[in-house]
């Protein structure tokens, strides 16, 4: 099987990449994947242009990424977008052809039971199955 791991490198996202190695086991592949926004992820980074800001950004990830996907089958995506994150996973999972999407929820604070925005958009848009594994 084939699993898209909705990475920001958070607690989180922790659990969602070991929830879903314990059930990929030897066989199963596993995608990270983070979404980073250039007017947000970028902005501190001097550069002579967004672009080169951003591949800065994007280097820096995946090497932080790297450091959690050291198994086999295991690879490291880092998008730019431009649209809305949720819209960007459920876009690289039909691309990537994965079997289940997993993502940590983010519960709104003082709010028991309401997930985060981008978990809530995935679930509600998404045709393939989705594992939301608590933060």
């Amino acid at each position: 099987m084939r699993f898209l791991v909705a990475w920001d490198g958070s607690d989180g996202a922790q659990a969602a990449l070991r929830q879903a190695q314990a059930l990929a086991g030897a066989g199963g592949q596993l995608d990270l994947v983070q979404i980073l926004n250039p007017l947000m992820d970028a902005a501190d980074v001097e550069a002579p242009s967004r672009h080169e800001a951003m591949a800065i950004v994007s280097e820096r990830a995946r090497a932080a990424m790297a450091t959690y996907a050291a198994g086999a089958g295991q690879h490291v995506i880092v998008l730019e977008h431009g649209e809305e994150v949720p819209d960007r996973l459920l876009q690289e999972a039909a691309r990537l052809g994965v079997d289940v999407i997993v993502i940590a929820s983010r519960r709104a604070a003082g709010l028991r039971g309401v997930l985060g925005s981008v978990t809530q958009q995935v679930l509600h848009d998404s045709r393939i199955p989705v594992l939301v594994v608590r933060a």
